[in-house]
């Protein structure tokens, strides 16, 4: 057992938090870090002294600024009770049982004293009685307890402890549980917005935004190139010596016309660029151009429709009208 197991074996388990920690095991990684041993008022002098006997360290007084703690169990006035849940929220064993609307109870072999359920009460209903002398276990006459009674509180703070980390486990399992639903909602939409998504124009976009990475990647690497050639240049320049020999002057010349090169590159990718962006045509634009063609064959099936039946001659003109309309509609989003 380490030395934080053995330290949390003698807290008292109440999870309260009025020693500054969300629980007694995080108090007891503190204490084997080095933080006083007194900051725990449900434990009291009990456990400061065992505390202090196990690390070899010398008794401290308690801190009483954190408040007191004598041994309490929580109580419901039921008929008050409106059913928030808020209690069951708070409480770190899970000793409360009720559902929403509904009266809540105290499980009181449960209840470890705690308090933490009566702040959360919005109606205040819920009150801390102390435990019944039968069932404290005090230290009368500075004696130890007997060997029975320190296995049945140590039973009784292992069951605590035991209860506290599986609440903790089930509230874990529950947040994922949300976070695996909420991903999976967020799947399925994505799924049915690529599902109603016209399949010709996925692949359109799919092939324009490939050649635009294409295209960024290759005015990228120009820029690159162009640097690199400008560098070992002006480096040639300072080391070579004036006037520089035949064989530099020769090397000159090539990184001259490397850098020339690599200029004209990157001006010709920067001149093609705004033509790729400009020859993509609008998302927005295509739509309005589907719904035009739609509505064109619509049109033109209700015209054939009324000329086959004979329909009078005054719905045939107008929906003549209606095509010719359609039609112009279209020349106008075909012709650039």
């Amino acid at each position: 057992m380490s030395l934080i197991q053995r330290i949390d074996a003698l807290l008292p388990q109440t999870q309260c938090g009025k020693c500054g920690h969300p629980g007694c095991k995080p108090y007891a990684e503190g204490i084997a870090s080095g933080e006083p041993i007194n900051k725990c008022p449900p434990g009291g002098s009990e456990t400061i002294a065992a505390l202090a006997d196990l690390l070899k360290v010398p008794v401290l007084e308690l801190d009483v600024s954190r408040g007191s703690a004598p041994a309490q169990i929580a109580y419901i006035r039921e008929a008050e009770c409106i059913g928030c849940t808020k209690c069951i929220q708070a409480c770190p064993v899970d000793a409360i049982v009720g559902a929403a609307k509904f009266m809540h109870t105290v499980i009181v072999d449960e209840c470890t004293g705690c308090d933490l359920c009566v702040a959360p009460c919005p109606v205040d209903c819920i009150e801390m009685h102390p435990l019944p002398l039968a069932t404290v276990l005090p230290i009368v006459g500075g004696l130890a307890f007997s060997l029975e009674e320190q296995q049945a509180r140590a039973a009784k703070r292992n069951h605590a402890r035991r209860r506290f980390e599986q609440r903790n486990a089930r509230l874990h399992r529950e947040e994922e549980q949300r976070l695996a639903e909420r991903q999976a909602r967020a799947q399925r939409a994505v799924q049915h917005s690529e599902v109603t998504l016209d399949p010709v124009q996925a692949a359109l976009e799919r092939v324009r935004a490939q050649k635009a990475d294409n295209a960024d990647a290759a005015l990228k690497k120009a820029k690159v190139d162009l640097a690199m050639s400008r560098a070992q240049l002006n480096k040639s320049l300072k080391a070579f010596g004036h006037p520089p020999t035949f064989e530099q002057q020769s090397q000159l010349i090539v990184l001259q016309q490397q850098f020339e090169a690599a200029e004209q590159a990157l001006a010709q990718l920067e001149n093609d660029a705004p033509q790729v962006s400009a020859a993509a045509p609008s998302p927005a634009k295509d739509a309005e151009l589907k719904r035009a063609k739609i509505q064109l064959a619509m049109r033109r099936a209700e015209l054939k429709k009324a000329q086959t039946s004979e329909a009078p001659a005054a719905q045939i003109e107008a929906l003549q009208h209606a095509l010719n309309e359609a039609e112009r509609q279209v020349d106008a989003y075909v012709t650039p």
